[in-house]
């Protein structure tokens, strides 16, 4: 039931002179759902932070395009099949109420309710280890990630095309600077590892899991958990939805009245690939060029009439359209399921009913 609490007064001292009078400084009473958000902090931060945020969601990786490159070899030494296979259906109240639910002692061992978060009335286990289970994978301890402490221009050296260095006085470098099979592998990277909107450029803290993940396993349990906690802290988009209703699901949360689904990005793939690349060089090329056809004298500025939406490449487009097509499909058929379970349901109950309370006979 909804949690009330109740105003409290501030009791001044007795004494015979008269006071000015001063402002009310009780609270008032708040209700919100106990049986969504652990405490009125939780439901404080949904209500001013988390309910606002976007969600990315993760991708699947077509292994077979990329078997004898880069991306293709890290999944197999990682052993990561499973966590680059098809993602579970996300439901967005359910991602946002679990970011909303995570406390200041997640990481505390001391505390009682040490890596769980309160969702829908129980505590579920939100760990690495809970993490790695969920996908299937082993607990190995073995190279976990110490990029913090990775030289940069090794990875610059390691990763990097036509620089010799990390840009002077820059956090990021372009994504154009990246070898190819690097930026395939950033691709799943940017979605699953270390989710971010902003591709085009890479950060340090990217750059160094690129250049650790081309020789190296990562314990994706610890690392997946380490950022969970830390977009808690930010105001990022909100990650790995998939995940978090799996994890839910997995112990027990009921699913089956949630409605609206977090929306799906099409798999990585060859022709995505192709198709992305394509669409980046025609974006960088319109912007150095000016209308008449040479270098524009702002970076960036363009004549609104080059940037005809006839010229594009509308395979990405047509190649959405396709995935909202399937997705709605797969809602549709999901739709069937649950009504023909609750029909089932019911039917079964009548018969249950008439077998104790036999129908009389017709007159």
């Amino acid at each position: 039931m909804p949690r009330s609490k109740k105003p409290t007064q501030d009791a001044g001292p007795s004494s015979g002179k008269r006071k000015a009078p001063s402002k009310k400084t009780s609270k008032q009473p708040v209700n919100y759902d106990d049986t969504k958000f652990e405490t009125e902090g939780a439901w404080l931060v949904y209500k001013n932070v988390t309910s606002a945020r976007n969600i990315i969601p993760e991708r699947r990786v077509l292994i077979s395009d990329f078997a004898n490159e880069l991306l293709g070899h890290v999944i197999e030494r990682n052993k990561w099949e499973t966590f680059v296979a098809t993602p579970r259906v996300a439901y967005v109240e359910i991602v946002k109420e679990f970011y909303a639910n995570i406390h200041d002692n997640l990481d505390n061992p001391e505390h009682p309710q040490y890596q769980q978060v309160y969702m829908r009335g129980q505590y579920i286990p939100f760990s690495p280890l809970a993490i790695l289970r969920y996908y299937g994978l082993d607990n190995t301890e073995t190279d976990i990630l110490q990029a913090p402490n990775t030289n940069l221009q090794e990875v610059v050296t390691s990763i990097c095309q036509g620089i010799d260095h990390w840009p002077d006085r820059s956090s990021t470098l372009n994504y154009k600077c990246l070898l190819p099979e690097v930026r395939t592998l950033d691709k799943m990277v940017s979605a699953n590892i270390l989710p971010t909107t902003h591709t085009s450029t890479v950060t340090m803290e990217r750059a160094r899991l690129l250049h650790w993940l081309q020789t190296k396993t990562l314990n994706i349990g610890n690392y997946i958990f380490s950022n969970v906690w830390h977009i808690r802290n930010n105001r990022r988009c909100l990650a790995f939805p998939s995940l978090i209703t799996g994890l839910c699901e997995m112990y027990g949360i009921d699913l089956s009245h949630e409605i609206t689904r977090v929306k799906r990005i099409m798999q990585i793939d060859r022709i995505g690939i192709r198709s992305s690349e394509q669409h980046m060089t025609r974006k960088s090329e319109r912007s150095t060029q000016g209308p008449d056809g040479g270098q524009s004298s702002v970076l960036g500025e363009t004549d609104p009439a080059q940037d005809d939406p006839m010229a594009e490449d509308f395979h990405e487009t047509v190649t959405e359209l396709k995935g909202q097509i399937r997705e709605a499909q797969v809602q549709e058929a999901e739709f069937h399921r649950r009504e023909h379970d609750a029909l089932s349901r019911q039917m079964t109950q009548l018969l249950s009913y008439f077998s104790v309370y036999p129908p009389p006979p017709p007159q």
